[in-house]
């Protein structure tokens, strides 16, 4: 199953991907939850420690090997 939330600034779209990781992960599921908000704040939404999030990399700055700028 693949969820994507897209909106207006301020509508509330990190709290309600915040609230499905939640319960799709205390009903078993296993979740991946991606953030490409550029103002992201998922990682504190589902209770990730500033600590560790801040390890986490952008997508915009993620570059696959076998992308290629050709």
């Amino acid at each position: 199953m693949k969820i994507a939330i897209s909106g207006k600034g301020g509508t509330g779209k990190t709290t309600l991907a915040g609230i499905l990781v939640h319960l799709f992960n205390n009903d078993g599921y296993r979740v991946l939850a991606v953030d490409a908000d550029p103002d992201a704040n998922l990682a504190s939404a589902i209770g990730i420690p500033p600590e560790h999030a801040v390890s986490i990399k952008p997508i915009s700055r993620m570059i696959s090997a076998s992308f290629s700028r050709e």
